[in-house]
């Protein structure tokens, strides 16, 4: 058995939480929004929400309420039953978003927007601070790939 050269009593291993993203991301495309499991996380899985915008600063907001509160729409599952990330394909939150950053994100592109928590039930996000993101390959985009690659390397 090998044995590393340093002193093992000092190791203070943490778990990685793998199935969390390290920040509260919302990914907006051209068909909706979508929030990463940290964004749950950080607002405790909320029931209902409020969307909220500033045009003047281009900023998005959500709120954790009750589901008769106005303007109250729902959002997550419980922590035990929430086990991938939210998607929000509602074009009457999607086109305000859009609509505050027409002439600086392209419409058939995808920005990822890192949130703020102001308070345990609301984060907002800072749409001008958006990165364009590539989508994530398919497999159908994988095997084009492969395919063009192929056909681009002559046999021997």
């Amino acid at each position: 058995m090998n044995t590393p050269k340093f002193d093992l009593s000092s190791l203070n291993l943490q778990i990685i939480d793998a199935s969390m993203n390290m920040f509260p991301d919302m990914f907006v495309n051209s068909t909706g929004i979508t929030f990463t499991k940290r964004v749950l996380e950080d607002l405790n899985y909320p029931a209902h929400i409020q969307y909220s915008s500033d045009t003047n600063n281009k900023v998005f907001g959500i709120k954790s309420c009750r589901g008769i509160d106005k303007g109250a729409q729902p959002f997550s599952k419980p922590r035990t039953e929430q086990n991938t990330t939210l998607s929000c394909n509602n074009k009457n939150i999607l086109e305000p978003i859009r609509e505050m950053m027409k002439d600086i994100w392209q419409d058939n592109k995808r920005y990822k927007v890192t949130g703020y928590q102001l308070d345990n039930k609301t984060m907002i996000f800072v749409l001008p601070e958006g990165v364009e993101q590539e989508f994530r390959a398919s497999k159908n985009d994988a095997s084009e790939i492969q395919r063009d690659v192929s056909e681009q390397i002559p046999l021997q």
